[in-house]
């Protein structure tokens, strides 16, 4: 039953609210406050669940009533009583923190039904979303791995990492699979999926997290995964248009922790819109041809210099380092005008063995080399996730390994 304290400045002025609020069962009458001043205090001291206040006051009006209980307490619901109920009254009451107004004309019923739905706006701190957003180890983190071109091993790493995550964080992961004509990120993890990203997309204008979820493939190691197609096909890219992506990047940030983002390397208004919602976009390259350097250090002038991604979200990562490579981490850095920010060893036996298998190498072979990087660049990337989070591209950057 809801708490509700009134305001009763003159003996009986109050009897009107008071015979409709204890005709309720919902509601009982908490108690009675004589001028604004002791109205105020009673909210803050009490914490009703709502406070229905007069506009004529003495010490304080309603108005001033409203404006310190919403900042004091602002899970009291404040309604305020008004001769009169229009726009203007309206637009001074929200101004000073009232949730609802509350008129002469006005039905028992209705009076009953917005004390309810006003001071049911507490309840929200029982939610998962508000959990989500007060809570920085709970706020959703978005990584997008990109590279210049393809075949740098970009899939094997996100796929890999994000199976760290998963094993880290059970059932809180998500890789999206955003390669929607070719992509292999389930046969990478041996799984079978029946639904697809562009599958989805037939569905965007009724997208919501039940439709996401019946898409969605689960790992053993509970890594949850949206493929961009089930069969190699031809899509045209305007199929996964912004607000397809930006829905369903909505969708899974509420229902995960971490969201995965395996990106193509060709940039459409599709891909440029996940990269500037990620926290985190490790850009993908190795030391083997100039032109994948010099590729690279065009990806990121565009992302960067074009807007979509401030330069401390962008994550360096050479990839297969050896000592058979024909640059150096100065040259690529040189020409990137960015520092490195980690090195992945090569370990080919190690990568294409798990790869046909259909398992990823950081569970077959846990103690490899390559999967001990990988669960440093975990730890890494963890954590400002410890930290209270910042909006997308402005977590602080790392250290180069």
């Amino acid at each position: 039953m809801l708490q509700v304290l009134i305001t009763e400045p003159e003996p009986g002025s109050a009897e009107g609210i008071r015979r409709i609020l204890r005709s309720s069962h919902s509601v009982q009458i908490a108690g009675f406050a004589r001028d604004g001043l002791e109205a105020a205090q009673m909210a803050i001291q009490t914490q009703p669940d709502a406070l229905i206040v007069h506009t004529d006051l003495p010490a304080l009006d309603g108005y001033d009533v409203c404006r310190l209980v919403s900042v004091a307490a602002p899970h009291v619901a404040c309604l305020l009583l008004v001769d009169t109920n229009g726009s203007l009254v309206m637009a001074r009451a929200m101004q000073a923190g009232a949730r609802a107004t509350l008129s002469p004309d006005l039905s028992p019923a209705h009076v009953v039904d917005t004390i309810i739905a006003c001071a049911g706006v507490k309840q929200i701190t029982k939610s998962s979303e508000y959990a989500i957003v007060t809570d920085p180890e709970q706020m959703p983190v978005t990584i997008g791995f990109i590279s210049a071109k393809g075949g740098l091993g970009k899939t094997t790493l996100a796929i890999n990492l994000s199976v760290l995550f998963a094993q880290r964080f059970p059932n809180s992961v998500v890789l999206l699979d955003l390669h929607a004509q070719l992509g292999d990120a389930c046969v990478s993890l041996n799984l079978h999926p029946r639904s697809s990203l562009v599958d989805l997309a037939t569905y965007a204008d009724e997208l919501d997290s039940a439709l996401v979820e019946s898409a969605l493939c689960t790992h053993k190691s509970t890594l949850k995964v949206l493929p961009g197609c089930t069969t190699p096909q031809l899509v045209a890219l305007d199929v996964l248009s912004v607000s397809y992506i930006a829905r369903l990047l909505g969708i899974l940030r509420r229902s995960y922790r971490f969201v995965f983002c395996d990106l193509p390397p060709t940039l459409w208004s599709g891909s440029l819109y996940v990269l500037s919602r990620c926290q985190y976009v490790p850009v993908i390259t190795n030391l083997f041809e100039l032109t994948t350097i010099r590729d690279t250090a065009n990806l990121i002038k565009m992302i960067a210099d074009g807007g979509y991604v401030p330069r401390s979200a962008i994550k360096l990562i050479v990839n297969r380092v050896s000592r058979q490579d024909r640059f150096t981490i100065s040259d690529l850095e040189e020409t990137t005008e960015m520092p490195v920010s980690f090195q992945i060893p090569n370990d080919v036996e190690a990568t294409v063995a798990a790869a046909n298998k259909g398992e990823p190498f950081v569970l077959a072979r846990p103690k490899a080399p390559i999967s001990r990087s990988l669960q440093e660049l975990a730890d890494l990337l963890l954590q400002p996730a410890k930290q209270p989070a910042l909006p997308a591209g402005t977590l602080p950057g790392h250290r180069a390994a």
